[in-house]
């Protein structure tokens, strides 16, 4: 993580959530810390139902509150006022302003009742823009910053006028409006095909280039974070297993999982026969999560003390790259890491 701590725009510290549900309390995110960098971006990658989402959520306190979700431990540090701590209004304004957030599904996340255009002047307004033919001014700017041809039509058509691609720029457009300092975009190119994909992703790194905006990209696709993050949150039930620069987390990774997932990505050369190694095993059930590894059940290089105890974290090669794995213990068996063809050197 950053040595400069002048630079940092977002500190989470320990952020633990979980739902509240008749069957029993689901601990979705379980001390989740990272840091974030002004204009910088941060891919946080995992399977579903890991916790990327919900800790997305709980940044900028979208989750549900009591009695169905509770805020159980930590600080999220934002331009260095503790979110957590904010009363409700002051967090709105935040949201309205200075994060705002891309989420899976456009169709659902715009208003189908609402023009596209009424809906960004609506986040315009909210942001402090009382002037309504400045609020429209911005929104057409927007629009045209998000690549939609003839934003002056589009301005007045219905979100079902657009393609896919196209709401999702729209949602960009709605994010980006009001210039915010962090940009979270909560698996922005799921549902979109492949070429749609790369041209949203282009344009998020255009944008981001252009106003210094800070991104977190949530992703369960490492190749979707492979050109566009500058650090790296691998996340597994719950937790983050390992972090560092994008560069070390594909060239040196440290975790178990962190090769199971590069060992399950297809090869870029069509001609390479080479089989896929799948990830075998279900993730642990966050009713019950384990006390030791949350891997341990699914990992083969796992001994008897990892489903006893939590690993340490221990640093790797790469500056502030990090890895919770009792495979650094000094006393741990030798093993190989699988994508480096190199022996694990023990640092804990």
């Amino acid at each position: 993580m950053s040595e400069n701590k002048n630079n940092i725009l977002l500190d989470v510290q320990d952020l633990t959530f979980s739902f509240n549900t008749y069957a029993g309390e689901v601990q979705a995110v379980r001390g989740v810390s990272f840091t974030l960098e002004r204009g910088k971006s941060l891919g946080v990658v995992g399977e579903s139902g890991c916790g990327k989402s919900v800790t997305a959520k709980s940044i900028i306190r979208l989750n549900p509150d009591k009695p169905h979700g509770l805020y159980k431990k930590g600080h999220v540090y934002f331009d260095g006022k503790d979110l957590m701590a904010l009363p409700t209004k002051e967090m709105e304004a935040v949201r309205a302003k200075d994060i705002r957030m891309i989420f899976q599904d456009p169709m659902t996340s715009l208003n189908p009742t609402m023009t596209v255009g009424k809906q960004i002047m609506e986040g315009v307004i909210k942001s402090g823009v009382k002037n309504k033919v400045e609020a429209k001014k911005t929104a057409l700017e927007a629009l045209t910053l998000a690549g939609i041809p003839s934003p002056e039509a589009r301005f007045n058509q219905y979100p079902h006028e657009f393609s896919g691609g196209m709401r999702q720029r729209v949602m960009i457009a709605l994010a980006m409006a009001v210039n915010p300092k962090l940009l979270i975009c909560d698996e922005p190119t799921t549902a979109l095909d492949v070429t749609i994909q790369a041209q949203i992703l282009d344009l998020i790194k255009e944008i981001q280039k252009k106003n210094d905006t800070s991104v977190i990209m949530i992703t369960h696709d490492l190749g979707v974070v492979s050109n566009i993050a500058d650090d790296i949150a691998v996340m597994y039930a719950g937790k983050v297993v390992e972090y560092g620069k994008a560069e070390d987390i594909f060239e040196h990774p440290a975790h178990p999982y962190t090769w199971g997932v590069l060992q399950s990505i297809p090869p870029e050369d069509v001609s390479n026969r080479e089989p896929l190694h799948p990830i075998l095993g279900s993730p642990p059930d966050l009713f019950n999560p384990p006390v030791g590894c949350p891997f341990a059940a699914r990992c083969p290089y796992a001994m008897k003390v990892c489903s006893k105890y939590y690993p340490p974290t221990c640093a790797q090669e790469g500056e502030g790259h990090y890895a919770s794995c009792w495979l650094y213990h000094q006393k741990a068996m030798p093993a190989v890491n699988p994508i480096t063809g190199q022996e694990v050197v023990k640092n804990g």
